[in-house]
């Protein structure tokens, strides 16, 4: 997504591993080769540290036992904090809020990933996710009024109340099996003044793939690119030609 167009109505992209099994030394220090690493692509390092806290039981009910700690999460953004990552000991993600291309977004994330895999040799991942959320947002005093720009499937939750002005929120939510991948795909209007009655004329298109299992460091740089065609299919069949010559005009 993104590749074939001018411009899109990208907030939002984020791919994400999970990692089988924390890597606890990530809760100190980060290596300074993974430092090396992130920096050629997110520059400014924001490290912070998460209260948590834990509750255990004692032989009784009564006995319960209060521990206090921290995660240590490190942020790293883009001199423009258009992009970020965010490693812990139980997670990697990357976001964009400034997209391009799918080739750019997915160096960036395999180069992290590669580091990782230098560092720690046996590391597991147990879930890969890419997720693409597109705020769609045109003008028309009509803010129900989406069928020129979209698949009019899309669209039938708006004929059920007689008194559209009335409409807070309408989003579905439609998850398909694809054999070897989820791909969650939820679409409407969400609202940001919510719950007040809609007044924004903005539609979210939000699809969400994703792989759990055990995979291979080779495994994550095969999947990503077949989750985003998967994402990109869905994409497509959910706009119309219109949309997309409003996406291809360069002005």
């Amino acid at each position: 997504m993104g590749n074939k167009y001018a411009k899109n109505y990208l907030s939002q992209v984020i791919a994400r591993i999970d990692f089988h099994s924390p890597i606890v030394s990530l809760n100190e220090d980060m290596p300074s080769k993974l430092t090396t690493t992130i920096k050629k692509f997110f520059s400014v390092p924001e490290p912070k540290e998460i209260p948590v806290h834990e509750f255990h039981l004692g032989p009784t009910p009564a006995q319960i036992e209060k521990k206090q700690g921290t995660i240590r999460e490190w942020h790293f953004y883009g001199i423009d904090r258009n992009k970020h990552l965010v490693i812990t000991q139980f997670f990697m993600f990357i976001e964009f809020t400034h997209y391009s291309t799918f080739e750019d977004f997915s160096t960036h994330f395999t180069s992290v990933v590669d580091g990782l895999y230098n560092i720690y040799k046996e590391l597991q991942i147990q879930r890969l996710g890419l997720r693409y959320i597109n705020n769609i947002e045109v003008a028309g005093q009509n803010r129900f009024s989406w069928s020129g720009y979209l698949n009019r499937n899309l669209l039938s939750i708006f004929n059920v109340p007689q008194d559209k002005t009335k409409i807070a929120r309408a989003f579905h939510n439609l998850e398909l099996n694809l054999c070897d991948s989820i791909l969650r795909f939820q679409y409407g209007m969400h609202n940001p003044d919510y719950p007040a009655p809609i007044k924004k004329k903005i539609f979210v298109l939000d699809y969400d793939a994703y792989i759990v299992g055990l995979l291979t460091k080779d495994e994550i740089s095969h999947n990503l690119p077949v989750l985003h065609d998967e994402i990109e299919i869905m994409f497509e069949s959910s706009i119309t030609d219109k949309l997309r010559g409003m996406m291809n005009a360069s002005g």
